[in-house]
């Protein structure tokens, strides 16, 4: 389960059939900053290695890996070695996957265990799933293969489902901070302006948000504005016009950005929402 791909060979593309979008390519040189998915990633090391800093916790994934991330999970990765990393992605609700697995109750959230699971059937399974997808392969093959990794994904590595502790005043400041910096994407905003929106005193605020959501409010800003830039380029609007309403000062900070999050270009993932990425 090798792939060899040229270290410019990065690839990312819509697939309708899978309520997914999937991702293949090499990276040398390169890290992901800190950031969250709205949906769970599921990213399998097909050659070399990377580190990975999630939960206050580092982990090492290498090939054969999977390491699987929540929607939402703050996290960061980058080369263990010069020889950076292969892997194929898959974006995708978990509750499309509990679905497809049949899970009772599939309306409850369960966590995702991890973030490193070594399973070879499960990699096996999102690695014959990946490279239907990318080479149009026997459609059957490829249902079979998700369903086999929906199920075993979900057999396996979800954790029951657990209330968390009511963090009152804290825990709404906190909601209602996200709230303020998503309404303001194109203001300079100070914490304190957050604070104030959010009733609590700066220093709290600061520590609780950072202790709930693992980034700072000036990490979630960037990464609301390119979750913003994302859900305009799929609408259909130019990247300039994106950049500007998402609150980037030019395309070369939304590109920037983009790809140290998202690991393509805002044209890359473009061309893929529009069907007309190449695989």
């Amino acid at each position: 389960m090798t792939d060899r791909e040229d270290s410019s060979d990065i690839a990312i593309w819509h697939a309708p059939e899978l309520k997914a979008e999937l991702l293949r390519g090499r990276f040398v040189d390169f890290s992901y900053d800190v950031h969250t998915h709205e949906t769970a990633c599921f990213a399998l090391l097909t050659h070399g290695a990377i580190r990975i800093r999630m939960r206050g916790s580092e982990f090492v994934a290498r090939q054969g890996d999977l390491y699987a991330i929540d929607a939402d999970e703050a996290h960061a990765g980058w080369p263990v070695d010069d020889g950076g990393w292969r892997q194929r992605t898959l974006y995708v609700d978990m509750l499309h996957l509990r679905r497809l697995a049949g899970e009772e109750h599939a309306a409850h959230a369960r966590p995702l265990a991890g973030p490193i699971i070594r399973d070879a059937g499960l990699a096996d399974a999102l690695y014959t799933m990946h490279r239907c997808s990318q080479e149009q392969g026997p459609a059957l093959l490829r249902d079979q293969a998700y369903l086999n990794f929906a199920a075993g994904l979900t057999g396996r590595y979800l954790h029951h489902a657990v209330t968390p502790p009511d963090a009152g005043a804290e825990r709404a400041a906190v909601r209602s901070a996200r709230e303020f910096l998503d309404q303001h994407l194109d203001d300079q905003v100070s914490l304190e302006d957050i604070a104030a929106a959010a009733g609590l005193p700066a220093f709290q605020l600061f520590r609780a948000f950072e202790r709930a959501l693992g980034m700072t409010p000036h990490a979630y800003q960037r990464q609301a504005r390119v979750r913003l830039a994302i859900q305009l380029i799929r609408r259909g609007h130019a990247l300039v016009e994106a950049g500007v309403m998402s609150g980037f000062s030019d395309q070369a900070h939304l590109t920037r950005w983009f790809r140290r999050f998202m690991g393509v270009t805002p044209g890359q993932y473009q061309r893929a929402v529009l069907g007309k990425a190449a695989r």
